[in-house]
Parts: structure tokens; C-alpha cells; sequence
């Protein structure tokens, strides 16, 4: 019996071994990601800080919609191992996936601020909150 939920698995081998098929897909979903982030932002207060998260932020020009982009960025190895225990795919695969997306030290370099993470999850809420305070005012 199909539940009607998306397979995330099958999905992947598909869109990051034809990049047609990952254009195809890009088109269809990133115009009504826009569109909803969009109507988000419209019912926040005035002054209040907006946060978007953009997995493909200057792959599809989302960056030029706001006004500051952060990066986040990790080793490589950390990277591979992280999707790995998350996703339960092989090197090969993820490889695969990150050949999809913009290099690291591009997207660095693209970016307003880049928050490293080469740590734990508390060295990185760390640096993250820090980044807050600092364009928010509140540090």
C-alpha cells in the first residue's frame, strides 16, 4: 500500500545522477518556495530579523532576494560523514550530491558572513548565536 509520501531516497538517485531531471525539478518547486518565503516575509513585523534557510541559495539566485547571506561550511570529510549517518547512503552518492552544488569556497566567497562548522553542535550554536547578536544589534 503506498502512503502517498514522498521517497526522499528515490528522489535523490534520480535528480543527482541526471541533472536534467534535477533542472526539471528546480524549476517546478523553487518558484512556489519563493512564493511562500515571500508571503512569510510579508507577515513579519516591521524591523523584525528574517531568516531563510536556502540549501541552494546562489545556485538558483535566491541570494539577490535578500539583503545579507550567510554560509554555513564544513570540512569536507565532516560533510560526507555527517550525510552518511544522517542519510545512510555511500560516498559514492554523496560525492554526487556535492558535485551538484555550488564548490564551498565559492559560495564563501559569494557570501556576506560564513559561520564555520568544524566543531559540535554547541560550537556552532555558539558562533551562530554570536553572528545573531551581531546583526541584530542585541550583542
Amino acid at each position: 500500500m503506498r502512503s502517498g509520501a514522498l521517497d526522499r531516497t528515490a528522489l535523490a538517485e534520480i535528480v543527482f545522477s541526471d541533472p536534467a531531471a534535477r533542472e526539471r525539478l528546480n524549476a517546478i518547486l523553487h518558484p512556489h518556495i519563493r512564493r511562500l518565503a515571500m508571503e512569510r516575509d510579508a507577515r513579519a513585523k516591521p524591523g523584525q530579523p528574517i531568516v531563510h534557510i536556502v540549501p541552494l541559495l546562489f545556485e538558483t539566485g535566491y541570494d539577490r532576494l535578500v539583503d545579507k547571506t550567510i554560509v554555513v561550511v564544513a570540512p569536507e570529510d565532516d560533510r560526507i560523514a555527517r550525510v552518511a549517518a544522517r542519510d545512510g547512503i555511500d560516498e559514492k552518492r554523496i560525492r554526487a550530491r556535492m558535485a551538484a552544488q555550488i564548490a564551498p569556497e565559492e559560495a564563501q566567497r559569494r557570501a556576506d558572513y560564513v559561520v564555520l562548522n568544524d566543531g559540535n553542535l554547541g560550537a556552532l550554536r555558539e558562533r551562530t548565536e554570536q553572528l545573531y547578536d551581531e546583526l541584530t544589534g542585541a550583542g
